[in-house]
This record gives C-alpha cells, sequence and structure tokens, in this order.
C-alpha cells in the first residue's frame, strides 16, 4: 500500500550567488615577532598590562566578541570597531585591519558585556 506525497515547492536558482567571497588574511612576518621579542625584554608598562586584561574580559565574555562595540587607541589612529578576534599578538577588527597588541595604548569598551 504506497500513498502519495505532495511534491515540494523548489524555487528555480536564476542568478549566480557571491557569497563568502570577501575573505581576511593576515601573516605575521619575522620583523614583528622580532619587535615583540624585543618589547618583551623591556619593562612591562602598567597600562599595557590593563589592555591585555581587557582583551581577556573581551575574549572572555559571554557575548561574541564581534558584536561588542569598542574604540581601540593607538598612536597611529583611533578604530571606532569590533573585534573579530585574536591572532598571535595581533587583534583582527571586523573591518580587516590587523593591529599588534604592543601598539594599542587604551581600549574602551563602548557596550554593555
Amino acid at each position: 500500500m504506497k500513498k502519495d506525497l505532495p511534491k515540494i515547492f523548489k524555487k528555480p536558482i536564476d542568478e549566480s550567488h557571491s557569497n563568502n567571497k570577501k575573505m581576511c588574511y593576515t601573516s605575521e612576518t619575522k620583523q614583528k615577532e622580532e619587535s615583540i621579542s624585543s618589547f618583551r625584554n623591556t619593562t612591562l608598562d602598567s597600562s599595557m598590562t590593563t589592555v591585555e586584561e581587557k582583551i581577556r574580559k573581551l575574549l572572555k565574555s559571554s557575548r561574541y566578541i564581534f558584536n561588542i562595540g569598542v574604540i581601540i587607541k593607538t598612536d597611529k589612529k583611533n578604530y571606532d570597531t569590533k573585534i573579530a578576534g585574536k591572532i598571535k599578538n595581533s587583534l583582527v577588527t571586523v573591518d580587516n585591519d590587523v593591529i599588534p597588541i604592543v601598539e594599542i595604548n587604551d581600549i574602551i569598551i563602548k557596550d554593555r558585556i
């Protein structure tokens, strides 16, 4: 005894999709590693400790890190963005900026964690 089931609607694909075309590629160079190792040999600044603590706090929060708005202050530029992740000794933002942690002076968290 075989029952005929109703047909399932399937929309035809008329156009090509360009999902996942944008990528972020980061690479660590030997020069960056040398500058970080030379920084570690010097005396650590107390403000650097607070920056590392803020990064740990962001990474350990119960919210997704890329949903938390931050202002990252460096000597060169202020970034008003969201953090995508951490790769070795750098932060990667949602805007594809790679910021070495050594260059960060302060991180201001705009949203509630």
